[in-house]
């Protein structure tokens, strides 16, 4: 779980100041990230690991919707 978890992030400040193409590449790691993740969800939902696949996962999607609404514009 913790190769999944060292996922660099760029902080939200930083995407600001990307290009186009640079979201999204960025975007497209993303969407690769999370997939990844979603192969390793475990199947104790009451367990730590849970918790903390579950936090990663909501920061993911919480970063695409992010990333897609800056395209948008």
């Amino acid at each position: 779980m913790s190769k999944l978890v060292d996922f660099p992030i760029p902080e939200q400040d930083d995407i600001y100041s990307m290009s186009d193409a640079e979201l999204k590449t960025l975007l497209q790691r993303l969407y690769a990230k999370i997939g990844e993740l979603d192969e390793f969800e475990p199947d104790d939902m009451l367990s730590e690991e849970y918790e903390e696949w579950g936090e990663k996962h909501e920061e993911l999607e919480d970063f695409i919707e992010i990333v897609e609404e800056m395209l948008e514009e």
